[in-house]
């Protein structure tokens, strides 16, 4: 019998969304060189159906060819960031580095008016302290303050209104009144959440409730000490630019990642008290009430804000987040704080913060591969249909096997779920804004009159930063103090010892001087006297001077005796 080889399944390992620094630049262009001569040929035969001077015909089948090739390019850009996850972290962080050349560039001009005095107003003064230093803060709040000043961004007066209460008994509920001009609400799924899966369904179904708003479901279960309340919240309703009524909107989402209370926010705030006080919870209790809230893409980024932020500042206190395909990797959650981050290896909406795939908090991710299908790869990636379905997974495998980080967060969590016989309450609830008249501002004083919080995000690398080829293992030195003053106590003593030997050899010289130089010897000796001695210094002098004559005797003795006399 041949010997079963069983499969090891192993964790997939991005290295492009872990370690993000360690790629260049040039590999994010080499993958996405494929797509540009379709986005040159696409731009060109937009400009021909947007040029007055050619026929009419002409320019509608350019038209109709520029959205047939977009569509094409569209999908093959699906795909390409599809089967390579990895590369939509590269290109938010290529975009961000533009974006903080740009700001550099910025604050330089600022600084070098302020310097030349030609700061007459003041305004580059007020305005450099509050320009950001990284890039994607830099990109983000640029944005926020161009939609701002050009009247794309004019949301107004934040809005709620509960038209469902399962507390309400007929005939004046459960199906509340609307707002005059507000559609009829088609949300389908009004009975009480039992599981995760149930409340990850419910945003599914939020999406489909065609109100003039956002609508999120609000379920209170238990009474008195054992109250919690669960939240399910959709994310972002439409892409434009302009704002509609639907607080759920591009401003929401730059909002959120620079932690500037949005007005969707605002009002996920204000519905949870509206439901607070229709169930008689005292004020004073508002922010001690657990909530644990299911947020899908935008929805998840407002629910780890909450979680992130001090209950008596945000007004709500969040002890549970399921997060589900959500940008939230800037914020980092209170310590007593349990989240779960459910994201999808091939889903890109994660990346779109500028922030690798790690965390600096204690929150437990999980993630799951998906198999590319043939239309919308990205699409589908981010449904929350296809996010249901992985919670209904973690929760089945959690089952199984309940040990381990991520089955013990998931217990967790389902702790804030009915139990058997429980009292609940259903209200789903909807937000709106008021859309105020366009007015186009100056972009300065927009950008200067933006809301800053005191945040700081969570940090990252941005720069480029590769790998070394060969990593050195580290070597520990040993102590050469020791040593040192070894060698410093040698020298000293070899330095006494060559000075002594000079000193020594200073004296022989000087003795051997005073013994053998002429007239020293005469003086010191008294060889007036003597014959042989006046001999020897007559010849000295003889030979001293280059003569041969000899001056008498008792000359010499004499000049000697008298230079010697005192």
């Amino acid at each position: 019998m041949g010997a079963r080889t069983a499969r090891r399944r192993t964790i997939p390992f991005y290295a492009p969304r872990r370690v993000p620094q360690a790629f260049p630049p040039s590999y994010l262009r080499a993958r996405v060189r494929p797509l540009v001569p379709g986005l040159l040929a696409n731009a060109a035969l937009t400009a021909l159906a947007a040029t007055p001077a050619l026929p009419e015909e002409v320019r509608d089948a350019a038209r109709q060819r520029s959205e047939a090739e977009g569509a094409e390019i569209l999908e093959r850009s699906q795909q390409i960031f599809f089967d390579e996850p990895g590369l939509d972290t590269l290109l938010i962080r290529a975009i961000s580095r533009s974006a903080r050349r740009l700001t550099t560039m910025g604050r330089a001009y600022l600084r070098a008016r302020i310097d030349l005095r030609l700061d007459h107003s003041g305004r580059a003064a007020r305005m450099l302290p509050l320009v950001p230093r990284r890039g994607y803060d830099s990109l983000m709040t640029s944005w926020l303050a161009i939609g701002t000043a050009l009247g794309q961004f004019r949301g107004g007066e934040v809005h709620t209104h509960t038209y469902h209460d399962s507390g309400v008994a007929a005939p004046e509920g459960p199906d509340l009144p609307l707002p005059e001009g507000h559609p009829t609400s088609q949300v389908r799924r009004l009975d009480a959440p039992t599981s995760l899966g149930d409340m990850a369904a419910d945003i599914d179904d939020l999406y489909w409730a065609m109100t003039w708003g956002q609508s999120l479901k609000i379920t209170r279960v238990g009474q008195g000490e054992t109250r919690r309340w669960l939240v399910s919240l959709p994310g972002t309703d439409h892409m434009t630019m302009e704002s509609t009524p639907n607080p759920a909107d591009i401003a929401t989402n730059i909002r959120e990642v620079l932690n500037v209370p949005s007005a969707m926010r605002v009002g996920v705030v204000e519905a949870l008290h509206r439901a607070m006080r229709a169930d008689g919870v005292p004020r004073g209790s508002w922010a001690k009430e657990p909530v644990l809230i299911c947020g899908h893409s935008q929805g998840g980024m407002i629910a780890t804000a909450l979680a992130a932020g001090d209950p008596e500042d945000v007004g709500v206190d969040v002890r549970g987040v399921l997060a589900l395909g959500s940008p939230s990797r800037r914020y980092s959650i209170r310590d007593d704080v349990t989240m779960v981050s459910v994201v999808h290896d091939q889903d890109v909406i994660p990346s779109t913060d500028g922030t690798p795939q790690r965390v600096s908090d204690h929150r437990v991710t999980v993630g799951r591969r998906l198999v590319r299908p043939r239309q919308g790869a990205l699409y589908y990636a981010h449904s929350s249909s296809t996010y249901t379905e992985t919670v209904r997974q973690v929760e089945r495998k959690t089952a199984v096997a309940p040990w381990g980080r991520v089955p013990e967060a998931v217990q967790r969590l389902q702790e804030f779920l009915p139990r058997s016989g429980e009292p609940t309450r259903v209200t789903i609830a909807e937000i709106w804004q008021e859309v105020l008249e366009p007015e186009r501002r100056d972009r300065w004083d927009t950008y200067i009159a933006l809301d800053r919080p005191d945040w700081e995000p969570a940090e990252f690398d941005e720069d480029w930063s590769p790998a070394p080829l060969v990593t050195l293992p580290a070597v520990e030195l040993p102590d050469l103090s020791a040593l040192q003053d070894r060698a410093t106590h040698a020298v000293e003593e070899w330095t006494q010892g060559v000075a002594t030997m000079t000193d020594d050899l200073r004296s022989a010289v000087d003795d051997t001087l005073h013994r053998w130089v002429p007239g020293t010897l005469a003086r010191s000796g008294r060889v007036g006297d003597d014959e042989g001695g006046s001999a020897l210094v007559d010849q000295g002098r003889d030979e001293a001077d280059g003569t041969g004559a000899h001056p008498p005797t008792g000359g010499s003795t004499t000049d000697a005796t008298e230079g010697e006399a005192p």
